[in-house]
């Protein structure tokens, strides 16, 4: 959806909640903001008709024709040709100038996207995320902001940007991933030298090496890794990660409900499942700890026991 179609939406009053908060972010939002508050405080000058009539009266014309009007409605239609001159120059002026559009690109559950940027720099979206950034500038202030897990193939030049809301990862070209979940942030880098700036101290990373934060505890590392992410070809890899953010990468790649209250989710799994088979998939997370699943529909309990349907 481009910015156009946001402005519509925003004037309209029909944004979801993640375009809302999106879009509020944007300088254009900002702008929008500031002329909508100009517009409501308009208040048009009083108009006095007994002074202008005594006015007129005092020229002496030799012929003189008094015409009564209803000011409050030429007022009315002055006020509303007002704004409407100002939407117009606006929109045509600052909003709509291919410098200033904002790109939004979002996935859904079982979803991968593949976004070419301003510069060929080139992002690939996982399953249920997001990010957004604007060609204003772009060649000096290459930004964008990520929600959820993506993998970033930079070219080379100015400094590039990645901020979540738990981090920020920046480099000058190279290939690495950032992962934004709920209490788990993951930054891995393949190829180059990125800095991460989180919780802790800023962090250098190069070829292979990765940074991990989950509930406040921070792991850097070197680790043997492929060429790419995995799930760049449909499978979901792990190495020593906790057993609730792989319940979660399912939900998010099988668009499903995990329930596995009886099962210690802190505990760590390295291993790997499939993203277009579940029962595999199932199989794969729950075999090496000695787990159980049941499904029902999209909802799947996870348990200690022998039965798998």
């Amino acid at each position: 959806m481009n910015k156009q179609q946001y402005i519509e939406k925003w004037l309209a009053g029909t944004l979801t909640g993640e375009e809302k908060a999106l879009f509020e972010k944007t300088e254009d939002f900002q702008s929008l903001q500031r002329l909508d508050t100009a517009l409501k405080q308009f208040q048009p000058k009083p108009f006095n008709a007994d002074l202008v009539f005594e006015q007129l009266k005092a020229r002496k014309q030799k012929t003189a024709k008094v015409v009564s009007f209803n000011w409050g409605l030429v007022y009315r239609i002055a006020a509303v040709l007002v704004i409407g001159l100002g939407i117009y120059y606006y929109l045509n002026t600052t909003l709509f100038k291919e410098t200033d559009v904002i790109a939004l690109h979002s996935t859904v559950a079982g979803e991968t996207k593949e976004i070419v940027l301003p510069d060929n720099s080139v992002v690939t979206l996982n399953a249920l995320s997001s990010l957004s950034y604007s060609n204003r500038n772009w060649d000096k202030d290459r930004s964008i902001n990520l929600k959820g897990e993506a993998y970033f193939d930079v070219v080379k030049g100015g400094s590039f940007n990645v901020v979540t809301s738990q981090g920020k990862v920046s480099v000058l070209g190279t290939r690495f991933t950032v992962k934004d979940r709920a209490n788990y942030y993951e930054v891995v880098c393949y190829e180059g030298r990125v800095e991460v700036k989180a919780s802790g101290k800023p962090v250098q990373l190069t070829q292979h090496d990765y940074y991990r934060e989950s509930f406040k505890s921070i792991v850097t590392a070197h680790a043997d890794m492929e060429p790419v992410p995995s799930w760049l070809h449909y499978e979901s890899s792990f190495q020593s990660v906790p057993y609730f953010e792989v319940i979660h990468e399912l939900e998010r790649q099988y668009n499903v409900t995990v329930n596995a209250q009886e099962v210690d989710t802190l505990q760590v799994f390295t291993g790997k499942f499939p993203n277009n088979d579940l029962h595999t998939a199932l199989r794969a997370i729950s075999i090496p700890l000695r787990l159980s699943y049941q499904v029902n529909g999209n909802e799947i309990l996870v348990f200690h026991g022998k039965e798998n349907k």
